[in-house]
Formats: structure tokens, C-alpha cells, sequence
């Protein structure tokens, strides 16, 4: 999904008594037909990373044609009483400022300034997490040796562009598949999508499945619609179109269906997409920070936080995206040391509290009940000095202690004692931090530095060292 900016050049006889203005709609109608004509017939090779010819090339210009014609039916015939649905390049958030995918479309490249976030390496691990890249036709032709060097910095897995509308297909689709099946990454799809009602939705669903089995995806392969595209934003009912592109597609065989969807059309009085009839896990949400640390947004299954992430050796830039539930990466759970055990990582969005269990059992009936799960916080020793767990009625919250005067303490304020929770030993510090504002999940542990830095910027106090893990 690589931005791509396109100059636009127009010449304008001037008199030298008066000037004509040509309209802003004249101009995006010009622009819209020479460049569909343009995208026709190559593949701008300014943007590719590789001089080699793509192995097939299927979008003609008849295609092009005809799908530039059905969008204008589409659109509405008045432009200067229609309201730009998203003109957002950048949100406000509880997380700070997030700067917005925009529409990236092969078929209207269109001028477009983006925010000038910073680009990251992949060798700074003071960042999200690094599990999956996508790439697109502006990738151009990746190596197996290249994927394996992408492979070597923790990503394990590509979502590679396929198609977009019902008249284009990635030329570079089926190498970049090969290649990156060869170096042993996780290959999913993606779909950029046009459609704005359910029978454009279908026809979407059947030109990709159709691409995914000639470029030799199983049905089990993860299928993305890609739904960013400013100029159908607020056209259609978005959640039922999706849904319906979703239904399709699982129709076809692929029940593996994500959406990719900017926060923006997300995080808003009134959003374009319900999250909650698509399904929070099944959302691929894009927001970026200026200065990315700690993995936000994780009510969702994956996030995009860069389209500017860069590896040594390797030409261009990359969207970036951590992986939430293992549906785009090969996220295999490391084996535990000896004599240890997994603590387990929940989060509730709803009181912001984080709770820290061995107990799977447990574990999986908070995820039941609508905690997000994050993962293996530490390993834990079988033995050595116990940590105690107290829980206040009142606020919800829940508390951790390796010191057994603080247990008795909270007992006497009302506390309700519930035995050791697991045992401190070994090398690795958790640390302690505490949120005087927050009424539960006041308190947070963490081996991450990076991520205790990060909260003691926002105002969280360090309390020093909880206990020690493996």
C-alpha cells in the first residue's frame, strides 16, 4: 500500500486582461481519464525497485476504461454540493497525534502531501512490534535473498497486494508470492477495494479469488479488503458492503477474511465502519504515530503503525504492522526455560486495568469474556519467593506484592487476599509503576525498559523493582 505522488501539469493560454480559472472538477475529470489511460499501459517504474520486466502485466486499457466509467456512475453528477466524507490527514487521539493512510489507488493516483513522519529502521527496537510487512507492485521485485534479510530482523510475514477494483492486478503479485514463500514468510492478500454496494462488493470478492488461485494461494490463505479510498468514503453502507465482500469470499472457500481500515474511519463521532459488526479481531486498523514506542490500538487483530520502515541494505521504504493474534505472522511461542512457567498478559479496555496470570484456564475465560489477550508477559520460577495477589471489590482492581508487609497492609484497608500468584527469581527485572490518576490498573509491571520509559513520560510514577523473572 505504497504512497505514490504524481505531478499533474496543465497548460493555460492566459490573456493579458482577464485569467480563466479552470474548476477543481474539470480538472479532477481530466486528470482521472489521462491517468487511467497512463496506469494502463506500465507500471511507473520510477517507484519500483527492481529494473526487471513483472512477470505477467493483465490490466489493459479497455478494463481501465471501464471501470473509470462505472466509478463516475457511481459518483455523484453534482461535485460542488458534495462533502469530502474524509478529509482527515492526521486525528487527535487518546494516543496523541495519528497521522492517516490516504487513498493509494493504482488506478487514480491522484497528488497528495503526506505528514512528514519520521522513517525507522528495523534495527531500532524502541519501536511496536515488527511482525508483518505489505508490499504492492511499488515494492517492485523483492529477492528471496532480500525477504530472507527482512526474515532476519523478526518479520515473518508479507501481505502482498493483488488486485484493485474489477480491472487491476499487481504485475509483480506472483513473484513477490514466490519469493517470499521461498525465504519462509507468512504470505497473505490484500484487495483494494472500490465497491459501494453489495453487488460491486461480489464482483470485487470474485475478481480477487480469482487472482488468489491463479497465483497459487490455498483457501486457507488470510484475504484482506483494503477499504481506504477517499472517494467512496461516506457512498454506501460500508460495514454491510464489507461484510458482504467478506461473505463472498467465504462463499469461494476462503474463510480467512481481515479488513484493513484507517482509524479514521474507525475513531469518530460518527465512524464509516461499525468495528463491532466486522468483528474488533478481524481489523487491520492503519494510524501512525510521529515517534512510534509501545504497541497501541490493541483491541484490534493487527496494526499499521509505518509506512516508513527501512532495512539495511534494501532499497525503499515499508508499511509495517504488529501482529496481534498471529493471523499475518509465524508466531511460533518460544519453549520456556527449565523449571519455569508463562505469565500471562490481559488487558480491559473497558476499566483499564492489565491482569497477570498463570492460570490458562483463567486466562481463556477473561478472553472469553472480551479481554484482549497480549501474550507471554514473562517466565516465572516454580519456586523461589512468592508474589501475592489482592483484589479491592471497590475499584476492580487487582494487585501484585512480593512483600508480604504490603499484603498484610492492604488486608487491614479491606483488601480480599487470593493466595501466591506465582514466584519471583532469576535475573530479569519487572518493573513497577503507578498511575495515581487511575482508579483500576493503577498499577502496571513490565520487563520492557522501553515501555516503562514511555509511561513515565505520560505521568506514571517508577516504583522501582516488583520481583525478578527468568
Amino acid at each position: 500500500m505504497k504512497k505514490k505522488i504524481w505531478g499533474l501539469c496543465f497548460l493555460t493560454v492566459l490573456s493579458l486582461s482577464f485569467s480563466a480559472v479552470v474548476s477543481a472538477e474539470e480538472n479532477s475529470t481530466e486528470t482521472s481519464e489521462e491517468t487511467a489511460q497512463t496506469v494502463a499501459a506500465t507500471v511507473s517504474t520510477e517507484t519500483n525497485l527492481s529494473t526487471e520486466e513483472p512477470a505477467q502485466s493483465v490490466l489493459s486499457s479497455q478494463t481501465t476504461e471501464a471501470t473509470r466509467e462505472s466509478m463516475e456512475d457511481n459518483q455523484t453528477t453534482s461535485s460542488e454540493s458534495a462533502e469530502p466524507a474524509v478529509p482527515e490527514t492526521q486525528i487527535e487521539t487518546p494516543e496523541g497525534t495519528m497521522n492517516l493512510p490516504k487513498g493509494r489507488s493504482d488506478l487514480y493516483p491522484t497528488i497528495q502531501l503526506y505528514s512528514a513522519v519520521p522513517a525507522s529502521s528495523v534495527t531500532n527496537t524502541n519501536t511496536p512490534s515488527k511482525n508483518f510487512i505489505d508490499i504492492s507492485s511499488h515494492n517492485g521485485n523483492i529477492s528471496v535473498a532480500n525477504f530472507q534479510k527482512i526474515k532476519s530482523y523478526g518479520v515473518t510475514g508479507v501481505v502482498v497486494k493483488l488486485t484493485e477494483a474489477t480491472s487491476y492486478t499487481n504485475p509483480y503479485a506472483q513473484v513477490q508470492i514466490n519469493n517470499a514463500k521461498a525465504a519462509g514468510l507468512k504470505v497473505s492478500a490484500y484487495h483494494y477495494s472500490w465497491f459501494i454496494n453489495d453487488a460491486q462488493a461480489v464482483a470485487e470478492a470474485n475478481y480477487f479469488a480469482a487472482a488468489a488461485k491463479r497465483f497459487g494461494l490455498s483457501t486457507s490463505a488470510v484475504m484482506v479488503n483494503d477499504i481506504e479510498e477517499p472517494q467512496i468514503a461516506g457512498k454506501g453502507n460500508h460495514t454491510n458492503n464489507s461484510k458482504a465482500f467478506e461473505n463472498r469470499l467465504k462463499a469461494l472457500g476462503y474463510e480467512n477474511v481481515r479488513h484493513y481500515i484507517g482509524l479514521n474511519w474507525l475513531d469518530s463521532k460518527n465512524p464509516l465502519i461499525n468495528a463491532s459488526t466486522i468483528g474488533n479481531k478481524n481489523i487491520w486498523v492503519a494510524a501512525y504515530p510521529y515517534y512510534p514506542k509501545e504497541n497501541l490500538y490493541l483491541q484490534y487483530g493487527a496494526w499499521q503503525w509505518s509506512a516508513q520502515l527501512t532495512f539495511p541494505g534494501i532499497n525503499g521504504n515499508f508499511d509495517i504492522n504488529a501482529d496481534y493474534t498471529g493471523t499475518f505472522s509465524s508466531q511460533s511461542t518460544p519453549t520456556p526455560p527449565a523449571n519455569t512457567v508463562q505469565m500471562y498478559r490481559l488487558y480491559n479496555r473497558n476499566s483499564g486495568e492489565h491482569f497477570y496470570t498463570q492460570n490458562a484456564v483463567e486466562k481463556n475465560n477473561l478472553i472469553a469474556k472480551g479481554w484482549n489477550y497480549e501474550g507471554v508477559a514473562w517466565n516465572g520460577p516454580t519456586s523461589g519467593s512468592p508474589v501475592y495477589r489482592l483484589y479491592n471489590r471497590n475499584a476492580g482492581d487487582h494487585h501484585y506484592t512480593l512483600h508480604a508487609y504490603e499484603k498484610d497492609n492492604l488486608i487491614k484497608k479491606g483488601w480480599r487476599y487470593e493466595g501466591i500468584s506465582w514466584y519471583s527469581g532469576g535475573s530479569n527485572v519487572l518493573q513497577r509503576l503507578y498511575n495515581p490518576n487511575a482508579k483500576a490498573g493503577s498499577h502496571h509491571y513490565t520487563l520492557n525498559v522501553n515501555e516503562k520509559n514511555n509511561l513515565v513520560s505520560k505521568g506514571w510514577k517508577y516504583e522501582g523493582v516488583a520481583w525478578y523473572a527468568k
